[in-house]
């Protein structure tokens, strides 16, 4: 239960999941159906508004930013903040915790990332934590709140939680996605949901793994894509799949196989296949497929070159590598994390191309 005095607000958790909830796998189950505003009544909320102004980490220059408050529907609040020269940094809160003149913003698969703010008058003071870093954050009033980007609801599974990222507005049906990370680039999947959504994609980031196997995947494809076929704003003839390193080859040998599940796309991050694996993506070229091969770093030189000889030829498949970033496409080191050059806009181009004939 919350505590007495604490307002605890979160992003319309289980509204839209509750009614998709019949159609999941087992494994793949909600974390709640409950609001959980109707648990704490005891606290004012947030003031809503459109707030402007700076955040900066020691050391480094300034950048502007903006928070966003919102009240679209009684007990129902968002918040989501933007820093348009950080784009890493940008994300809708999934728990929104207010008491007194404090406010704590949450970012979703990112619980080491927290906004935490005080009021004073027309003004919000604090710092947004980032790992072992802080940035300064100095917010003032500007008026009402922008319209909302997209929401994100918690969805929680057998290995852990996974995330559904959609955009708020579902009048015009979307391409979708679901993002299948290691550990390795599971820190980095909150951040490349939040700008695809941002682009009208709806992702669902699922729980990282590195214990795989086709038998596993195929059941995890056949799931999320249960539940992205009943998400409303979603093209169910556009929705593909993200995966990255071992699990990358795994729903490659998933895709080629007979009676896998129908996708639109797909999309393999620093695949590392050998020779018997070569197959399965000729199979996947054959299948005309659309498919993006993404590779990172100056010893991805092997692998991006022999999945190009592998798709040459064909017009769907498109192989790129990112020498300055790291195996999550961030660029390594600094005081915050950093889109690669060309990324994401790379990325949602290639998107837009594939689903567009779909």
């Amino acid at each position: 239960m919350p505590t007495p005095g604490v307002t605890l607000l979160t992003n319309r958790r289980g509204r839209l999941l509750c009614r998709a909830a019949a159609l999941l796998y087992a494994g793949l189950q909600l974390a709640s159906c409950q609001p959980s505003t109707d648990k704490a009544k005891a606290a004012p909320p947030p003031p809503v508004g459109h707030y402007e102004g700076s955040i900066a980490l020691a050391g480094q220059p300034e950048m502007r930013a903006a928070l966003d408050i919102r009240h679209p529907s009684p007990g129902h609040y968002e918040a989501e903040l933007t820093v348009p020269t950080a784009s890493a940094l940008n994300f809708v809160a999934d728990t929104i915790l207010f008491s007194g003149n404090q406010l704590r913003l949450v970012r979703p698969a990112r619980a080491n990332q927290v906004l935490t703010l005080t009021q004073e008058g027309d003004f919000w003071r604090g710092s947004l934590a980032l790992d072992s870093a802080k940035a300064e954050t100095i917010l003032l009033k500007r008026g009402a709140p922008t319209a909302s980007t997209y929401r994100v609801e918690e969805v929680a599974q057998s290995e852990g939680s996974g995330w559904l990222f959609f955009p708020s507005d579902t009048g015009t049906p979307g391409a979708a996605l679901m993002l299948l990370p290691t550990t390795e680039t599971a820190p980095a999947a909150a951040l490349w949901a939040d700008a695809l959504a941002r682009e009208g994609v709806i992702v669902l980031v699922l729980p990282a793994t590195d214990s795989v196997t086709t038998a596993a995947e195929t059941t995890r494809l056949q799931a999320g894509l249960r539940l992205l076929h009943s998400t409303p704003g979603a093209d169910t003839a556009s929705i593909g799949a993200w995966a990255s390193g071992a699990r990358a080859v795994a729903v490659a040998q998933v895709l080629a196989g007979p009676d896998s599940p129908r996708l639109a796309f797909f999309m393999a991050q620093n695949a590392d296949f050998g020779p018997a694996d070569r197959a399965k993506f000729r199979e996947l070229k054959q299948r005309k497929l659309p498919l993006l091969a993404l590779y990172s770093g100056e010893a991805s030189a092997r692998q991006s070159t022999a999945l190009r000889n592998v798709l040459s030829g064909s017009r769907g498949a498109t192989v790129r590598t990112y020498r300055a970033v790291g195996p999550d496409l961030l660029v390594p080191g600094g005081p915050y994390p950093r889109f690669g050059a060309g990324l994401p806009g790379e990325v949602i181009e290639w998107l837009r191309g594939a689903t567009a004939t779909q």
